[in-house]
């Protein structure tokens, strides 16, 4: 997160431990709700949980990312992910049964948030994100309604 904020980027896709970025162009605004769910994850121990379900398993293939092909928020759905997610909720139910709930909200995508355990979900609109924050109501945590600059 920190080299991202250091950056003047409005966009980038990283990897690694997010220390390489690829600037990107800003997408349209669009609406957001961030979701603080009641559920502590300490980063240290989310790291160490990665690291453990990595041990054996196969490298990742090479990939060719084509820049103009993540120009929407529906590229970027298609691409997005976070490798913490199946760590994290398989020790943590609760922070996955309230991603579950957000993504039944039918955004353009839903994701955690780095470590955990904040969720965030991306809306066509402020009418989308408000009828979503109506169905979720306050079971999950707090709900934070915002939008991209």
């Amino acid at each position: 997160d920190v080299p991202f904020c250091l950056s003047e980027a409005p966009l980038a896709l990283a990897w690694g431990h997010g220390e390489r970025m690829l600037a990107l162009p800003a997408l349209p605004r669009a609406a957001i709700l961030l979701v603080s769910p009641p559920v502590g994850i300490s980063t240290v121990e989310a790291y160490g949980w990665i690291d453990e379900a990595r041990i054996g398993a196969p490298h990742r293939g090479a990939l060719l990312l084509d820049p103009a092909s993540l120009g929407s928020w529906s590229d970027i759905a298609r691409m997005a992910g976070n490798d913490f997610e199946s760590v994290v909720f398989a020790r943590r139910p609760a922070l996955r049964e309230a991603f579950d709930a957000l993504a039944r909200t039918g955004p353009l995508m839903c994701r955690m948030s780095g470590s955990g355990s904040a969720l965030f979900a991306v809306y066509r609109s402020d009418r989308d994100r408000e009828d979503a924050r109506a169905m979720l109501g306050p079971r999950h945590g707090t709900l934070i309604p915002t939008r991209t600059l």
